[in-house]
């Protein structure tokens, strides 16, 4: 009898133990998810020809979007930039990276808060897609802002309002033109570098 008690009490010791922790992590989740998560995207220029690149995702929320995913643990937002860059386009040699902004708006994505840091390059290389990324095409200028003016909610995201803000401010600025300045070859792969001010072209 006393051994069927004692077992009971182990039992109910165990439950409310495991209610206990249960419930700890539950909130420490909770905390931990209330908190934005980094995120990278690009907008890249196909050269010459100056179009840009635009995946259609392959999950929700879907439509068209930026190339772009999480900043890993350890890693840069650059890095990230180079890494989303091979992952989904497979493009491993980029040019006259600029800082484009970064967007951090509750709600913007749907699945959770996050910030988004938004980067322009230039490219000779062609884009095939990868990854997340349904599939990949390229748009002029003026293809792109038709769709943002025929319907804005092709868009994933809040990247129809990203992109054409950017695309505002461009003015008469050709990124292809300036191709052969900055050169990021094969260092996608160094998870220690840290750019140089001469790597990274920020928009003032």
């Amino acid at each position: 009898m006393s051994k069927i008690y004692s077992n009971i009490v182990k039992y109910c010791i165990t439950a409310v133990l495991s209610g206990i922790s249960g419930y700890y992590y539950a909130i420490q989740y909770t905390k931990t998810n209330d908190k934005p998560i980094l995120t990278v995207a690009g907008i890249v220029h196909i050269c010459p020809g100056n179009k840009v690149a635009l995946i259609e995702r392959g999950k929700e929320p879907k439509g068209l979007a930026m190339f772009g995913g999480h900043v890993e643990a350890r890693e840069s937002p650059e890095h990230a930039f180079m890494r989303e860059l091979q992952e989904e386009l497979n493009i491993t040699n980029v040019y006259n990276i600029k800082l484009v902004g970064i967007h951090g708006e509750f709600g913007r994505d749907p699945r959770q808060h996050s910030v988004e840091v938004t980067y322009s390059c230039a490219t000779p290389q062609v884009p095939r897609a990868g990854s997340d990324a349904k599939s990949v095409a390229m748009y002029s200028l003026n293809e792109i802002k038709e769709k943002l003016q025929n319907d804005p909610t092709t868009f994933a995201f809040d990247h129809g309002k990203i992109i054409k803000h950017y695309l505002d401010n461009l003015s008469t600025c050709n990124p292809c033109s300036e191709l052969s300045n900055v050169s990021l070859t094969n260092r996608i792969f160094d998870k220690h570098h840290i750019h140089s001010k001469s790597d990274l072209t920020y928009i003032k």
